[in-house]
């Protein structure tokens, strides 16, 4: 049973500004673990000016990559090798002929395959306040889904091109979100599908309070670390994730996540009991 609509129609809407500085951000939202929507932010970015799908098939080099399909989260799912200029012909096809795609490309580390790209950005307000960034583009097709999760890390989200959902929800409601057992590097993952959802396993689910947002291009989304959030496409969208660790999560949070993903890798932590997408 699909409950999308329902707990939209449920949620309460993220608190909505149209400013910040460094200073204000850190005390309002950093500190405090607030999400909060920073409207048209990145409007005069040279990416929501610039970047669309000519644009990306105008980039001088072509990169291998790696695509998903479906639920990521939730669903059975292995990345396809892909070429980026490629797929991207492929979604502009797509528009052209009015087709589907289900395919799409996640965690993109974009600015080490075109660095030069790095000036079309500017998370300053946020990286102020972090020792690392990682920072990935995702680009794809209208009703791409990433099902509820919880990043460890504080997660800045800015909308380029098309329109995304987030429901959102706080990180008092960890056990009703019933997190799944599962290993997945960086995050908690939840067990409840919204798209496929089972009342009977999951009966108090519907009990959480949860937040909603349509990101528009320019639209900026803080996301605190280990607040639970569902994403589903509304339209072919491109959009650019700052994952950001302070000095201290560096040298502890980080470094412990390493060491676990290692472990894991080699078959000493949760083998085959993961989201570890393998690669067809």
């Amino acid at each position: 049973m699909n409950i999308v609509s329902e707990i939209v129609k449920q949620s309460q809407p993220v608190e909505e500004i149209t400013s910040i500085d460094s200073a204000t951000f850190k005390k309002n939202y950093f500190n405090k673990k607030k999400p909060v929507i920073i409207k048209g932010f990145a409007k005069d970015w040279g990416a929501t000016k610039n970047w669309d799908l000519d644009f990306l098939l105008n980039l001088k080099e072509d990169k291998n990559i790696f695509l998903l399909s479906d639920n990521f989260i939730q669903d059975d799912n292995r990345y396809k090798k892909a070429s980026f200029k490629k797929y991207i012909q492929q979604l502009k096809d797509a528009e052209s002929n009015n087709t589907s795609v289900k395919d799409y490309l996640t965690t993109l580390d974009i600015f080490e395959y075109y660095p030069h790209l790095k000036s079309d950005i500017d998370f300053s307000f946020f990286e102020k306040h972090t020792k690392v960034n990682d920072i990935t583009a995702w680009i794809g097709p209208a009703n791409t889904i990433s099902g509820f999760h919880a990043d460890t890390a504080n997660n800045v989200y800015a909308q380029i091109r098309g329109k995304k959902m987030f429901i959102i929800s706080s990180t008092k409601f960890n056990k009703t979100m019933y997190p799944s057992k599962k290993h997945i590097y960086g995050a908690v993952a939840s067990d409840v599908d919204i798209n496929n959802f089972n009342n009977t396993k999951f009966p108090e689910f519907k009990n959480n309070k949860f937040k909603s947002v349509v990101l528009e291009p320019g639209d900026v989304l803080f996301v605190p670390q280990n607040w639970w959030h569902y994403v589903q496409a509304l339209a072919p969208s491109i959009s650019i994730s700052n994952f950001g660790y302070t000095k201290f999560e560096v040298y502890s949070l980080k470094f412990k996540e390493r060491i676990i993903q290692s472990l894991h890798k080699r078959g000493f932590y949760k083998p085959n009991n993961c989201f570890c997408c393998e690669i067809q």
